[in-house]
């Protein structure tokens, strides 16, 4: 365990994209120097995550007040942010669905309302 939060923690500071970070209990929390780029941080930790410490793991992202919590994850436990890219093999029109109908547990629908409301306020430019 202290051997991947090492390398968690040499990589964060290995991208420049950070003010802050600490591990605690397993959690990553980081200061970022532009919050308007938190979706390009989860990508990038969830991409080096994912290669070079558990390629069956996922990373989820939480807002916790002016800083981000990413905990690292079995992949089955992943928020459904990370859409495959659009194959016209796969996709047949009716893939298309409404987020109601979709079965989540209370955990999910919480993350999933998290990532929504950071999504709504990145866009608004907080």
């Amino acid at each position: 365990m202290q051997r991947v939060e090492t390398l968690i923690k040499d990589f964060v500071e290995h991208t420049g994209l950070t003010e802050r970070y600490e591990i605690i209990h397993g959690t990553l929390y980081v200061t970022l120097k532009d919050p308007k780029g938190f979706d390009h941080f989860h990508k990038t930790i969830r991409t080096f995550f994912k290669e070079e410490v558990d390629n069956e793991g996922g990373v989820n992202m939480y807002a916790v007040g002016d800083e981000f919590a990413f905990d690292f994850v079995p992949e089955d436990r992943e928020a459904p942010v990370f859409v495959e890219p659009y194959s016209e093999e796969k996709f047949s029109g009716k893939e298309i669905m409404d987020p109601t109908d979709m079965d989540l547990t209370d955990e999910q629908e919480s993350e999933l309302d998290v990532l929504m409301n950071l999504e709504a306020e990145s866009k608004r430019g907080k």
